[in-house]
């Protein structure tokens, strides 16, 4: 009896543990996870935010923020092409999920493969035509992520949901050269070059200093500029694209651009009201100017030069300005006579050897104005009678950028120079009536060399 008794027991622990074993394996069964990864992958490649914050916690984000990274707002055409490209190139796998029936929670690791939007090649892309076609030439990068997906209820929810989406959509940031918004945006000011007043006078160029934030060029895309001159509401020159690569970017209007037709008989920009209008490339305005430009008739001035002694030559840089814009315009302590041959023998003298008279005007950069002059010779140091006298020499010159700073080179070469007394009378005009600028120089009977021996 007792032997049945016990073999009775053993049967009846033998069924229950073969009851439990079976409660364990059907609940095994019944979980799957699966299910809810693959729709959370799906929603995050769709980046579709009303759907993505249901699977974060109310304290994670919120739905305007999510918004920011999966679809950012006021991006032009080209930037959401660019965008676009690298979402179409994204797609993903998701893992086997490891189960942990204790916790009631499971590990799932997610696959996804992405264009390579920071290789060399889409780094150096100026445009979205070069950037895609970069994309498509390289390897796509891989990011394993993890989330993990608790069971423990009557719905399954997801842990690290907030992560894979600032991973995968960390192209739409900031830091990822994304340029949000116009070129407007980052506009801080303007002003027309060397006319404060917005007026010019007797002009051949005017022109416009555009600076614009530093910042913009921390993105990728940057729009081109585009600007149009008017004269009195009448289009005279308008601009091919040009790509921006400065912050501080100079926008002018010249005889080259403006045509021979831009010009009066004195050859000054005709008077009027000149408009710059600035946009980018996509026709949105940046900035509008106005500035006016006056004509006077100017009488032909007289030619008169100092009447000096040798000896001051020697020391002494001789010039005299005859125009208040100009002087305002001249860097003084970086001109004077320009010693080409070796042939100085003082600030403003020259031994008989010298085959190149030339005086370096020094001016701002922003100058462009061509300038015109002559030379004239005379053998006595008063210059008696040089109104009436016809120049040794007549030329004109647009300044050089030398580094930081820009010069009117105002030459004469000849095979052999007369010791006297040379000057040079520089004109703003083409009809040779305003005198902007003279200078002064001797050539002396001996050679340069001669003269340094001697001293």
């Amino acid at each position: 009896m007792r032997d049945i008794k016990r073999i009775i027991s053993v049967l009846l622990m033998a069924c229950m543990a073969f009851s439990f074993a079976g409660c364990k394996t059907r609940t095994q069964q019944t979980v799957d996870v699966m299910p809810v990864c693959e729709a959370f992958c799906a929603d995050v490649k769709e980046g579709n935010a009303a759907k993505l914050i249901s699977y974060m916690d109310p304290s994670e984000t919120t739905i305007d923020e999510l918004e920011k990274i999966v679809s950012p707002k006021g991006l032009n055409e080209q930037q959401k092409a660019y965008l676009d490209t690298i979402k179409q190139s994204t797609v993903y796998t998701v893992q086997e999920p490891i189960y942990d029936y204790d916790s009631k929670t499971a590990t799932v690791f997610l696959s996804w493969h992405q264009a390579d939007y920071q290789s060399a090649a889409a780094a150096e892309a100026k445009d979205y035509t070069t950037f895609e076609t970069a994309l498509v030439s390289s390897e796509s990068k891989l990011m394993t992520l993890k989330i993990t997906v608790d069971f423990s209820g009557d719905t399954q929810k997801i842990s690290g949901a907030k992560n894979v989406v600032d991973v995968i959509y960390a192209y739409t940031s900031a830091e990822n050269n994304i340029m949000p918004g116009k070129v407007k945006d980052y506009y801080l000011k303007s002003e027309f070059i060397l006319a404060p007043e917005r007026v010019y006078s007797n002009t051949k160029d005017i022109g416009v200093r555009l600076t614009l934030k530093k910042d913009i060029f921390g993105f990728r895309f940057i729009p081109g500029i585009t600007y149009s001159v008017l004269r009195d509401d009448e289009v005279i020159y308008k601009s091919d694209v040009l790509e921006l690569k400065d912050d501080v970017v100079t926008l002018d209007l010249t005889e080259e651009k403006a045509g021979a037709s831009a010009y009066n008989e004195s050859g000054f920009l005709i008077a009027g009201v000149y408009t710059f209008k600035v946009e980018d490339d996509r026709g949105n305005e940046i900035v509008s100017l106005k500035c006016r430009v006056e004509t006077k008739d100017y009488e032909k001035e007289q030619i008169s030069f100092k009447n000096l002694k040798n000896d001051y030559y020697l020391s002494n840089l001789v010039f005299d300005f005859k125009d208040n814009d100009m002087k305002d315009t001249t860097y003084l302590y970086n001109s004077g006579w320009w010693d080409y041959d070796k042939t100085s023998v003082g600030k403003s003298a020259f031994g008989s050897n010298t085959k190149t008279l030339g005086f370096s005007l020094a001016v701002n950069k922003d100058t462009t104005a061509e300038l015109y002059y002559d030379y004239y010779y005379s053998k006595d140091a008063d210059f008696k009678g040089i109104s009436d006298a016809k120049p040794l020499f007549s030329s004109s010159t647009k300044p050089k950028t030398y580094e930081d700073q820009s010069c009117y080179d105002l030459d004469y070469t000849a095979e052999k120079f007369e010791p006297g007394f040379y000057g040079l009378v520089v004109y703003s005009d083409a009809s040779k009536k305003h005198i902007v600028f003279t200078a002064q120089c001797i050539v002396v009977k001996e050679a340069a060399s001669s003269v340094i021996k001697s001293n």
